[in-house]
């Protein structure tokens, strides 16, 4: 029958009614299926009107913010599979119970004051149910719809306390009850088709997920920001992979998991509260995203083989012990955290081609040599500072930018080999390492806005003469043994050039005439240098005013302490006059000894 109107006194069949607050403006939109042929399906819209024949709507109500009992009248309830009744501002408790065929699709999501929905009992297969965004409150029972799967989804009911299933063998593709409400044990014992995409995150009152076998693959599983308890079992999932986030849950001490070859893109467990050894060694698709940081009484990770590429792999502040072993990850790379693990004193790797962002294992206890000689993508940030028994760090030849290279509060002893890192430049520091005697540079046009090897032993001469891009701070201060410094041609700006309390003989500026000085401080006091040394220097940075008049403006500059007397004929050279012109044409601001 097509589309008709019939009177209220019409009385055949059998009635559902229904509440809603659409009003002017929006499309009043239901609709009922049939489970095969056709059959007569009519609606009472609740505004005097009468009733509207057909099995799908399309009204809009002249009224505003009243709330009408629509009533839906048919042959028999039986008959109908499918509701429709999304984003049509359902009020209160939607009575399902006529439909004991209910199954195929169940669409009211988007009703935020819809409170409660009553099923009758059904055997029916569902390929949809969808209840998300609105105002559930307290259980929602479905005990009653045994051929619950395909796509489920609750999700954003934040007054939703809990989920009664019954016994299903439908396959779920996804079940969605993430943004909830959910309080204790969610018990999902009785849906061995569980897999696909599993949501069930920010239920912070969840402390508890009960599951049963199933071989289903999972692409997600997600139950981050709940309150997890204890261990959560994942033993019979065989096809867990995609991404696994599981992530703050302050209580969860554990997972147990099965083997598992599905490549994982991420693997979130941190800021839980995860205890001792945690094992990872029959997951062989592990990579992409891997975070298992913030758990302070994590004490090791043992992996297995696995050729996924990993984008992030963190394990920072846990408690992590004695040897780390990554030899097994050869596509290790991008951002790779493992800081402030108090306990770890090495970490062991295998050759990667992959480019790192950023390498940090400061903080920790790493002793002797850190070999990182595998990774030839070594770039970004790379942070090894505050392990104070490392000795030496062994690179490979690395074309990647740095932007941070520290090594420094540590216990490098001898020469510090950084040639092969071609393009070194940024943020560099080794300082506070009272072993390190020198540091070898490759050649590299990377501009360095810090250069700090203060408050070490380095001794003899310290060539930085292939650092093109040297400017900003640079600090080489209290080196006691240090005799010499071999300064680069670079155009940079600096800030700050200290290299005050250690041996040092002249030094030549002159390959810096072409850099920007200008308000910078330049510390030379206390090197014992001779007073000829000192006016020779003097008479250098005359040069380069004259050279470079406006780079070399409004120097502060400090030459005195235990450093000889400036005068005008030691070395052949007339420091006075140098001293005079630089304070008096150029604006300088000059400490130096007087005869």
């Amino acid at each position: 029958m097509g589309r008709g109107t019939f009177r209220s006194q019409n009385k055949v069949g059998e009635t559902m009614s229904f509440q809603t607050d659409s009003s002017s403006g929006t499309t009043f939109s239901p609709e009922a299926s049939y489970i095969s042929g056709s059959d007569r399906v009519s609606w009472d819209l609740g505004d005097g009107s009468g009733y509207v024949a057909d099995n799908t709507l399309s009204y809009i109500y002249t009224d505003t913010g009243t709330t009408k009992t629509v009533t839906l009248r048919t042959n028999k309830l039986s008959s109908l599979d499918a509701f429709r009744g999304q984003s049509d501002n359902l009020v209160g408790n939607l009575d399902m119970s006529g439909w004991v065929n209910l199954g195929n699709v169940f669409y009211v999501q988007g009703n935020p004051l819809l409170t409660g929905i009553t099923h009758g009992a059904s055997t029916n297969t569902f390929t949809q149910y969808f209840a998300y965004s609105c105002g559930l409150i307290g259980n929602h029972n479905m005990s009653m719809l045994t051929g619950l799967g395909g796509q489920f989804s609750v999700s954003t009911n934040p007054l939703l306390t809990g989920i009664t299933h019954t016994a299903s063998t439908e396959v779920f593709s996804q079940y969605l009850a993430n943004n909830c409400g959910l309080v204790g044990n969610h018990d999902m014992s009785m849906l061995p088709g569980l897999g696909g995409t599993f949501q069930i995150y920010q239920n912070p009152l969840l402390t508890g997920i009960t599951h049963t076998a199933s071989t289903e693959v999972f692409s997600q599983y997600w139950a981050y920001s709940c309150g997890l308890t204890g261990n959560h079992d994942l033993s019979m999932f065989p096809e867990l992979g995609g991404t696994f986030r599981i992530n703050s849950n302050s209580l969860l001490t554990g997972i147990t998991h099965t083997a598992s070859t599905r490549a994982f893109s991420q693997y979130q467990v941190y800021a839980c509260n995860l205890i001792g050894e945690y094992d990872l060694s029959m997951l062989s698709g592990l990579g992409g995203i891997f975070r298992i940081d913030i758990n302070p009484l994590l004490t090791s990770i043992t992996h297995t083989a696995s050729t996924q590429r990993f984008s992030f792999y963190y394990a920072n502040s846990c408690d992590l012990t004695g040897n780390h072993d990554m030899s097994m990850l050869p596509g290790l790379g991008g951002v790779f955290f493992i800081n402030n693990n108090s306990g770890l004193t090495s970490i062991t790797h295998t050759t990667s081609t992959q480019r790192f962002s950023q390498y940090r294992a400061s903080d920790c206890n790493l002793s002797g040599n850190h070999d990182v000689s595998q990774f030839s993508g070594l770039g970004g940030s790379f942070r090894v500072e505050n392990n104070p028994d490392l000795t030496s760090i062994t690179h490979t030849e690395s074309s990647e930018v740095f932007q941070n290279y520290w090594a420094y509060s540590c216990k490098l002893t001898g020469n510090h080999d950084v040639s092969g890192l071609l393009r070194l430049g940024g943020n560099f520091q080794t300082y506070s390492n009272s072993n390190l005697t020198g540091i070898t540079h490759g050649t590299s046009t990377i501009a360095f806005t810090n250069y700090d090897s203060k408050d070490c032993n380095l001794t003899g001469n310290h060539d930085v003469s292939m650092l093109s891009g040297l400017g900003g701070s640079f600090q080489i201060q209290t080196n006691p043994l240090l005799k010499k410094i071999i300064n680069p041609q670079s155009t940079k700006t600096f800030t700050t050039y200290d290299a005050r309390g250690c041996d040092l003989d002249y030094i030549n500026f002159l390959p810096l005439s072409g850099a920007t000085f200008v308000g910078a401080e330049i510390k030379l006091s206390d090197n014992s240098m001779s007073s000829g040394e000192v006016n020779h220097i003097l008479q250098d940075f005359l040069s380069n005013k004259q050279l470079n008049p406006s780079g070399w403006n409004e120097v502060t500059l400090a030459i005195g302490g235990s450093n000889g007397n400036v005068d005008g004929t030691s070395g052949g050279y007339n420091g006075t006059a140098a001293i005079n012109a630089l304070v008096g044409s150029y604006d300088w601001t000059i400490t130096y000894n007087t005869p």
